[in-house]
């Protein structure tokens, strides 16, 4: 627990070193900015959308990024030479992870809650977010690990957006059919989306909301055994 602890520590202070908190922060700020100006009912439908877009596409973003630069300091391979198991080490990125999405969250949640006085059930939406956060930050792992380049990278991740991200939200907008919704959740994104709605609204689809629960901690796993672990592992030999 103490390793875990430790590198977890050093995790937050790259966080803060590379200024990635600093862009979480300001993030949240524009959310702020966003909920100032839309009105209460409004606000209830955008909530869970930006709750997804920080889970998501700013969480791999972000991630890709970190993983670039320890690999330019060379971190990595340094890590690896600890008295830790490489399971650790995955672990503390994932839970650094989740520490700047909360940070988002946390500042959405006050402000629908202070500007629009809409509040909901905040355990529940904790065990979402964490859900969320798990399954794209193996995601971001992936893309990162397989990127040549920081700008492979993202244009892997702008891929996966155009894919997994943009349907989901033209489904919200009613540019899509929500008939076919169902066939939209083998989105990860739309997945975790469909939580984030259920939490704020309130009103469950139990079929869509027990998939999500499943879909996005089995894909994590998955892809964290079998992609990831060895992909990192290899990668962090090489330097």
């Amino acid at each position: 627990m103490s390793n875990i602890l430790r590198l977890i520590g050093g995790e937050f202070k790259r966080l803060v070193r590379y200024k990635l908190l600093a862009r979480s922060l300001a993030t949240g700020i524009i959310w702020v900015i966003v909920f100032l100006v839309i009105s209460r009912e409004d606000a209830g439908d955008v909530a869970p959308m930006l709750m997804f877009v920080d889970s998501s596409i700013v969480l791999m973003m972000l991630l890709g990024a970190s993983f670039y630069l320890e690999r330019q300091e060379n971190t990595i391979k340094s890590m690896m030479v600890l008295p830790v198991s490489l399971w650790q080490i995955l672990l503390s990125k994932v839970v650094s992870s989740l520490m700047l999405t909360l940070i988002t969250v946390t500042i959405t949640c006050a402000a629908v809650y202070f500007i629009h006085g809409i509040s909901f059930n905040y355990a529940l939406l904790l065990v979402f977010v964490i859900l969320a956060v798990v399954a794209h930050a193996a995601i971001g792992f992936c893309l990162a690990l397989f990127g040549k380049s920081l700008g492979t990278m993202l244009l892997m991740v702008i891929a996966y957006i155009l894919v997994f991200a943009v349907p989901s939200i033209l489904l919200a907008v009613n540019i899509i059919d929500a008939q076919y919704e169902w066939l939209l959740m083998i989105s990860p994104s739309h997945a975790a989306r469909a939580l984030f709605s259920s939490a704020i609204s309130g009103q469950f689809e139990w079929g869509k909301t027990l998939f999500s629960c499943i879909y996005l901690p089995v894909l994590a796993a998955v892809l964290m055994k079998f992609v990831v672990y060895p992909a990192f592992k290899s990668r962090a030999v090489r330097g």
